[in-house]
């Protein structure tokens, strides 16, 4: 009886064993990785990758994860991904503003005074809850009966220690807006638009017309006009020993473009907020009237009177605009915050501790992860790919992991990876943070594989260096092979 039952079973295992091994070969994954590597590494580049299981962490594919590479703005998830956990996605800033004076028949005699709360979003055009700040804090003062005004507009609670870089920072980036301070005051993101243009007609070697917007703003900016270019371009870089920039507008002979645009750093956000507020309240028939002018003698003592409160958007939307825009500001200052949260102050010194102290807790060792800004501009900066998939993977097992997730960009659609080709079964699937710097590339993310039911979701790290703009494979098509793979082909 024995026997006649063994027959089956053993045909059965025959047949499933003959049919794996029949079964023709195709590629995967390992194989494909392997190709992209060998070719990067033969010359001379260096690529690190690590693949994980979304749920059980368990690795996936590996190599040379442990090696310690520039992680450029992939840095932004680790401090996204800080703030999200401290203060949750619904988190909003709230920015105080109230009058400290009195009010005699429709004259204002006294200051506005604003906390500064370092609400990164704070009179940006981004969302429709802070573009119009200073329409909020006119329309209060006009509410109150306000018609005419003695006084300034003043922040408070700044911080004495605001530098203008991270440590780290490039010093010729100083001009331009991925590089504006995050200070504690902030507003319209610390920049301004500067356009140059020039009439029909107008000889080209000749200055052009200089424009800033917003128009309120005053930014001294010194330009000049080199015709000797390869290609046309506007480059400024910061003025030493004052506050204007100094640009070149560059082009070949041949060519005169008419325009120009390039957003700047500003050095004083309190005075282009003042200025904001100023115009304002114009637009609205109140007039600020000169410090010199003599006033009546106030009906009482000047006391602070809350005015209005501005509000930020949800934590869960600045982060989406941090990581798919990359916006350095923003994640600095969302570092900075998660920094006062922890440890009751702002500074870079206590931002390294912070950083340090979650990645601790979420057992991330710092040989795999060394960070030492927010928004990873700083060339101090350290990481793994073992380190950086690590920091999603124990995102998406917290509350505001969905939050996280929703904030990197997804291939082909949006943000750094809009440009980025797809196919019908990559597209919507992938979804990553890039990061930049000279000869650095980085990527971290998650990929949706819906034809693998042990791996629906991995979490993955691509970290290229010593890439050159010769190199055979670029960067670029490296990441979109690699993360296509990912989706398309066997893990094993």
């Amino acid at each position: 009886m024995r026997r006649v039952l063994l027959v089956p079973l053993l045909a059965s295992l025959c047949l499933a064993g003959c049919f794996r091994d029949r079964r023709p070969e195709g590629p995967s994954f390992p194989s494909l990785a392997k190709s992209l590597f060998d070719t990067l590494e033969d010359e001379g580049s260096l690529a690190s990758a690590y693949v994980v299981d979304a749920v059980t962490g368990e690795p996936l594919y590996t190599h040379r994860e442990h090696v310690r590479l520039l992680p450029g703005s992939t840095m932004k998830v680790v401090s996204t991904a800080s703030v999200l956990s401290a203060l949750g996605a619904d988190f909003r800033y709230q920015t105080p503003v109230a009058l400290k004076g009195a009010l005699a028949d429709g004259l204002f005699l006294g200051d506005v005074v604003v906390e500064a709360a370092g609400d990164p979003s704070l009179g940006s055009w981004r969302f429709p809850e802070t573009a119009l700040a200073c329409e909020q804090v006119a329309d209060a003062m006009h509410a109150r009966g306000i018609r005419q005004w003695r006084g300034q507009v003043r922040v408070r609670g700044t911080d004495e220690s605001d530098v203008p870089f991270g440590p780290g920072w490039a010093w010729d980036d100083a001009a331009y807006a991925y590089s504006a301070a995050p200070t504690s005051f902030v507003f319209r993101e610390n920049v301004v638009d500067l356009s140059l243009s020039r009439a029909d007609g107008v000889d080209c070697a000749q200055p052009p017309t200089v424009q800033l917007t917003p128009a309120f703003a005053s930014l001294p900016a010194v330009v000049s006009v080199d015709m000797s270019a390869e290609r046309a371009n506007l480059s400024c870089v910061r003025q030493r020993g004052g506050p204007g920039v100094r640009c070149v507008w560059r082009s070949p002979a041949n060519q005169c473009p008419r325009s120009a645009t390039v957003k700047l750093a500003v050095d004083d956000p309190q005075v282009l907020f003042s200025a904001c507020v100023e115009e304002a309240l114009l637009q609205r028939g109140v007039r600020r009237l000169p410090m010199t002018l003599e006033a009546p003698a106030p009906l009482r003592p000047p006391v602070p009177e809350p005015l209005v409160t501005l509000v930020s958007p949800p934590l869960s939307e600045l982060v989406k605009a941090t990581n798919k825009e990359s916006l350095n500001l923003y994640a600095e200052r969302l570092g900075l915050r998660f920094t006062r949260e922890r440890t009751g102050t702002e500074t870079y010194t206590a931002l390294r501790s912070a950083l340090a102290g979650e990645l601790t807790r979420r057992g991330i060792p710092t040989r795999d992860l060394r960070p030492v800004d927010g928004s990873g501009l700083s060339r101090y900066n350290m990481a793994t790919a073992r380190g950086l998939v690590r920091v999603l993977f124990t995102s998406l097992r917290e509350p505001y992991g969905a939050a996280l997730v929703d904030s990197l960009s997804v291939a082909g659609q949006d943000g750094t990876l809009a440009t980025r080709p797809v196919t019908p079964s990559t597209a919507g699937r992938i979804r990553a943070k890039t990061g930049s710097l000279s000869g650095q590339r980085c990527f971290v993310g998650v990929v949706d594989r819906p034809g693998d039911p042990l791996h629906p979701r991995v979490v993955f790290a691509l970290m290229l260096g010593n890439m050159d703009e010769g190199t055979a494979l670029p960067s670029s098509e490296a990441f979109d092979r690699f993360a296509a793979a990912l989706v398309e082909l066997p893990l094993r």
